[in-house]
């Protein structure tokens, strides 16, 4: 408590952190509350990761709650070249719960879950059977890493701090708002760039939203629900082409006396845009490594350019009466839809393609 109240690196680090959880708080409050988990367990993001979303740690562990890649598969986070969603702050904090929950069912009180958080539930485990002990003040006299005895008291004191601020001398902290935000799902290969053109919105703040996309691109071959801010799905929807960019994204593999402006004139790319999309600092690459390109594809029955609107499935419709309606075929339907069958319900969406005419 004094390091976070009277010393100045604490209590700019406090400052600095508290003020953060404006951003994602509803969502935690929200998720923990349906685990059952004290809202006040939210501050093991604020010793983690001081409440920040894209924080990397020297071991590989990432994002608010610093889940290492093999901890989030397991609750089941996806982290690929294209995603990360420890870096999207609702998925990671539903895996967080469930996490923290896996904890209390084995060690059975709050403090031995903090103590695994950080040290891994093994070494609790392993504690509390050599020493028959579940008191993690007695167990910390006798065992745990140096970490782990100071990680604990950490977060407990900034949750003593938060619940009365005036006391230690942080008068008038405020958490920063927030906007209000929805889902919109969006093609294979779309550019958060576009999107924001569209919507006229800033892409930072585009970005901001969905940082788990990795390349500011979503995901070839599958649809990718982007969040944005509350009110701009139907001017989305009206202004957005099934793939502006007419290209499909290739990996290629780096050859002896390649460089990266040669391969972008190969592929009538562009260095920037392959930085970009390669997440590039420099223009270094090396041979046998990949890299993935932009590359012109030819489609029969290209619909890359054209604009599509979303329909909602009402009663007594099928795939035969929407597909005549649109004039499309059920195929076609199917195919930009991912649908597998030809059953659809009542109130599910359908992407159909706007007539040329």
């Amino acid at each position: 408590i004094t390091y976070f109240s009277k010393a100045e690196k604490g209590r700019v680090f406090f400052k600095q952190t508290y003020r953060r959880q404006g951003y994602f708080e509803n969502t935690v409050h929200e998720i923990f509350a349906k685990y059952d988990i004290p809202r006040d367990l939210k501050y093991i993001s604020m010793i983690e990761s001081g409440f920040q979303f894209e924080i990397k740690s020297s071991a590989g562990a990432v994002g608010l709650w610093q889940f290492m890649p093999s901890t989030a598969r397991i609750f089941g986070l996806r982290v690929d070249e294209w995603v990360d969603e420890r870096r999207d702050f609702h998925k990671a904090t539903q895996a967080a719960a469930e996490y923290l929950v896996s904890l209390k069912r084995k060690f059975g009180n709050w403090e031995l879950v903090l103590a695994g958080y950080n040290s891994g539930d093994l070494t609790v485990k392993k504690a509390i059977e050599e020493y028959n002990s579940k008191d993690f003040w007695h167990l910390s006299q006798l065992t745990f890493p140096k970490q782990t005895k100071e990680y604990v008291p950490q977060i407990l004191a900034v949750i003593r701090i938060s619940k009365d601020l005036k006391s230690y001398g942080f008068n008038d902290l405020k958490v920063k708002s927030i906007i209000k935000t929805e889902f919109i799902e969006l093609p294979p290969q779309t550019r958060l760039d576009y999107i924001a053109k569209i919507a006229e919105i800033d892409f930072g703040l585009l970005k901001n939203l969905n940082l788990a996309l990795l390349r500011d691109i979503t995901p070839p071959n599958e649809f990718y629900s982007v969040r944005i801010p509350s009110g701009l799905k139907k001017k989305i929807y009206s202004k957005l082409k099934s793939n502006p960019d007419k290209r499909t994204i290739y990996k290629h593999k780096i050859k002896k006396g390649e460089t990266l402006s040669s391969i972008a004139r190969t592929f009538s790319n562009s260095v920037k845009e392959l930085m970009k999309l390669n997440n590039l600092s420099s223009s270094d690459i090396y041979q046998g490594e990949y890299l993935l390109v932009y590359k012109k594809t030819i489609r029969k029955n290209d619909y890359s350019n054209r604009a599509f609107f979303v329909y909602l499935v009402k009663e007594g419709d099928s795939l035969s009466k929407i597909a005549e309606k649109f004039n499309m075929r059920i195929k076609e339907i199917k195919n930009f839809n991912n649908l597998k069958s030809n059953r659809i319900s009542v109130g599910q969406t359908l992407k159909i393609f706007k007539s040329n005419e």
